[in-house]
């Protein structure tokens, strides 16, 4: 055998095989061609198919020079991009064919298979029906292509970016804009495009989210809500004001909608380009912005279709799916002690999780160690940790409220709250303090919301999370020990040469582990207030206890497995751990 076949990679071998085919059976039906980007592909082929509709086309066959492990490529004349679906700017055909294991094997059944949605592919593009619902089923992907090919033929410039805050509309609804501006020498260029719908200001959640930057120009927005049923595709996509206007019309009955909202806006706001029609399907969002005619009732206004991006919390956070949930969740408010290794993470995953209203109460400042395990980093050292944590949430995650406390546990809980002021108490300072206080302050500050006390054992070889709802009490001698898994006969604090009580030697790894374990279960009684009192427990193995360079006598809810890297969790009834009868 030759040396260079020996020597030949994976991908080569492959390749190779496939051209020796194509180039022996297969030369009946395409021909082998150079590529001009040789650099990325390994070889191309092109072959003549007739078509009834637009003619006999030339279709390029590519391999990449990652070949099996990228899928052949097709390649049709980039002008058939948005008469037919599947094709994009470039003219390559979305076939959707995957690479898989068994390719490297045998490399010729995955060109095959190409080949074989090709054929398919060429027959369906005959039927216009087919072609419309191809359209409908992906328009959004399609609708960015239009837009990046209108602007580019028409010469038009667009937002950079585009952000759209969505709530739901019955009818044809005014919205606002913030637009912000770079000023140059040539025509300043919207850098940002952030439009609103409701009490939601523009500029303010610009602000929030560190958008803005530049000149900032207010304007309007017109959200027009079209049937789910229309067609919507590239045929029907206005490319006039004329046509745009007629659209809206269908749907508020008057011609005259778009023109008379343009009308009572100010020149700068026509000017520059602050004014935008938002056509909603299915909850998507399609824009135009609009340009004052240079000639005002002798010429018509442009429209250029934009791209718009949903930054809603609704989409956001859940895609629009299971939005009882998420709409459930952002109506609790939820009080969190501590913000530490395990607090911090939970708070966060609250937060991402859709629940609306976060305070968040610690009193210690961030340090430069907390950084290992901490969700904050050296940018906050020296800064109260609520306080820093707050303010990364509300920059990070949209339509969450977050307020950052400096104070300590027993502070503000015997000092600001009442009843009736949260949904959920949760105390992740594992101290026995704490837990001693809120048992003492329930009634008097808390009312009958739930309380969650939620800790780790040494180590991270276990994390517990203990729901206590209205018709129970923690103990207040603050029994953890029928609660844990360890019995600790030593210390296992590393000492530090200050004052304080040192620390417990784990991973951000271990934390955040048990800041997932706990934010679900906090979660189910979030979900339904009326889940019974319950301990939870997330617990490694005996053999991860042995491996410990401490004395620590083990319970019967440890898995019984040498390997140290496994683990289970643990349900139990409140009433039967403490024997409440």
């Amino acid at each position: 055998m030759p040396d260079s076949v020996l020597q030949a990679t994976p991908f080569e071998q492959a390749a190779g095989a496939v051209q020796e085919w194509l180039n022996g059976p297969g030369a009946a039906i395409v021909s082998q061609v150079l590529h001009p980007d040789r650099s990325r592909h390994f070889a191309s082929w092109q072959l003549e198919l007739p078509h009834p509709v637009v003619g006999p086309q030339r279709v390029t066959l590519s391999l990449l020079r990652d070949f099996p492990a990228s899928a052949p490529q097709i390649h049709f004349d980039k002008r058939l991009c948005l008469t037919w679906p599947h094709v994009e700017e470039s003219g390559r055909f979305c076939h959707g064919v995957e690479p898989e294991a068994g390719d490297y094997k045998d490399p010729v059944q995955i060109v095959l298979h190409v080949l074989e949605r090709l054929q398919e592919f060429w027959v369906n593009t005959e039927n216009l029906a087919w072609a419309s619902q191809e359209f409908q089923k992906e328009s959004l992907s399609y609708w960015f292509r239009f837009c990046r090919l209108f602007q580019r033929f028409h010469g038009r410039l667009s937002p950079l970016e585009t952000r759209v805050h969505y709530l739901s509309i019955q009818g044809v609804t005014e919205g606002q804009v913030a637009s912000y501006f770079k000023e140059s020498k040539h025509r300043p260029r919207c850098q940002m495009l952030v439009a609103t719908l409701g009490k939601d200001e523009p500029n303010t959640l610009a602000q929030r989210h560190q958008w803005a930057s530049g000149t900032l120009v207010r304007g309007h927005a017109l959200f027009v809500p079209l049937s789910e049923n229309d067609p919507w595709g590239p045929t029907d996509w206005p490319q006039t004001f004329e046509a745009l206007c007629e659209l809206v019309a269908s749907v508020s009955g008057d011609l005259q909608t778009v023109p008379s909202w343009i009308e009572g806006k100010t020149k700068e706001e026509k000017r520059r380009s602050s004014l935008l029609v938002v056509l909603v399907q299915r909850n998507v969002c399609y824009g135009y912005q609009i340009t004052a005619s240079v000639i005002p009732h002798l010429t018509s206004p442009q429209v250029t279709p934009i791209s718009l991006n949903r930054v809603d919390p609704d989409w956001a956070l859940a895609r629009d799916q299971q939005l009882k949930t998420l709409h459930n969740r952002r109506q609790r408010r939820v009080l969190v002690l501590g913000c530490g290794s395990l607090g911090a993470p939970v708070a966060e995953l609250l937060a991402r999780a859709g629940v609306g209203e976060l305070h968040l109460v610690d009193m210690e400042e961030l340090e430069a160690p907390n950084c290992s395990r901490h969700v904050l980093g050296a940018d906050a050292i020296g800064h109260w940790k609520a306080d820093a944590l707050a303010k990364r949430l509300r920059l990070g995650i949209p339509g969450v409220s977050v307020t950052g406390l400096p104070a300590t546990a027993a502070a503000y809980v015997s000092g600001r709250c009442k009843p009736g002021d949260y949904d959920l108490v949760l105390d992740c300072t594992g101290e026995t303090a704490v837990r001693g206080m809120l048992a003492r302050y329930r009634a008097l500050a808390l009312g009958g919301c739930h309380v969650v006390h939620a800790w780790m054992e040494p180590f991270c070889s276990a994390a517990h999370v203990v729901l206590v709802s209205h018709d129970r009490e923690w103990p207040v001698d603050d029994p953890t020990d029928k609660v844990n898994v360890g019995q600790w006969t030593t210390d296992t604090r590393i000492q530090l040469p200050a004052c304080g009580a040192g620390f417990h030697p784990y991973g951000a790894a271990d934390a955040w582990q048990s800041a997932g374990f706990v934010a679900e279960r906090v979660l189910i009684a979030l979900d339904d207030p009326t889940t019974s009192s319950s301990i939870w427990s997330w617990v490694r193995s005996k053999g991860f206890f042995d491996s410990l360079d401490v004395r620590v006598k083990v319970g019967p809810h440890a898995p019984d497995s040498p390997n140290r890297w496994d683990s289970i969790q643990v349900s139990r009834s409140f009433v039967e751990v403490f024997d409440e009868n």
